[in-house]
């Protein structure tokens, strides 16, 4: 009888990280692939709101806890926008994103892709 091989998918995974928020242990070192891709689109997003008006501050907040709560909520369904907006200061809720963006970059390079490669399946696919 032949012996099945296993490749174990879960070495790829980068060490256990967490931020505490709210009591919350929020992992941020494993984001799932599909909420990795809608924050690196809002980064994008976020990054090119230009301007220095109440207006445009406000957008840049509100986006940013919209960004933060794809994470947040993932783990901690009761961890929305909304919960963010009210709970936290511009510290701690700049603080996460910086946190959960490095945890991106980590993961993404944990096995070998580039963060801008990874925002763009078309170059990935004419590379292989």
């Amino acid at each position: 009888m032949d012996k099945a091989k296993i490749h174990d998918l879960d070495v790829l995974r980068p060490p256990k990280e967490f931020v505490r928020l709210g009591g919350n242990d929020i992992d941020i070192s494993f984001i799932p692939s599909g909420v990795a891709i809608d924050v690196m689109s809002m980064q994008d997003e976020l990054a090119a709101i230009e301007g220095e008006t109440e207006a445009v501050s406000k957008a840049r907040f509100e986006l940013v806890a919209e960004l933060c709560a794809k994470i947040t909520e993932n783990q901690f369904p009761e961890m929305t926008k909304k919960w963010l907006l009210q709970n936290t200061d511009v510290l701690q809720l700049k603080r996460l994103i910086e946190l959960i963006s490095e945890g991106i970059t980590k993961s993404l390079a944990s096995v070998g892709v580039d963060k801008d490669d990874a925002e763009d399946p078309q170059k990935t696919a004419t590379e292989d």
